[in-house]
């Protein structure tokens, strides 16, 4: 069974109590008059709360940066100052399915080799034998 909320009228109690759904009215356990339900939240209210992963990006900010988004998002490490940071910076964040894309750095004789190598192959396949 759930766990509601119940407000008194008359000496305006608030309690908790483990009823049916379908009550909505009970006797207050002070004064014995009638309680009615009232709209509850459980659970700590969390909506104001910044992200946890903002406290990891703090721990790789230059502490002692220079720059006006570096000293914002250090002194107030909001989504909005911690946008304006990474933009600052060049910076954005992976798109879903997206990994780190650089390229290695290429060696030119190893280069050198794989063109040659699809060259052959692109001639081999698209070559036209002549028959007489």
């Amino acid at each position: 069974m759930p766990i509601f909320d119940y407000q008194c009228k008359a000496c305006g109690n608030i309690h908790e109590t483990i009823r049916g759904v379908d009550i909505s009215r009970i006797t207050c356990p002070v004064c014995g008059k009638t309680a009615r339900r009232i709209i509850s939240i459980n659970g700590p209210n969390t909506i104001n709360d910044g992200a946890g992963w903002i406290k990891d990006v703090l721990e790789v900010v230059d502490k002692k940066g220079q720059e006006p988004e570096t000293k914002e998002f250090l002194r107030n490490p909001t989504r909005s100052n911690y946008k304006a940071w990474m933009k600052a910076r060049g910076l954005r964040h992976y798109e879903p399915g997206e990994e780190n894309t650089r390229p290695e750095p290429v060696n030119k004789e190893d280069k050198r080799r794989r063109m040659k190598y699809v060259m052959e192959n692109y001639q081999k396949r698209t070559a036209i034998e002549v028959r007489t």
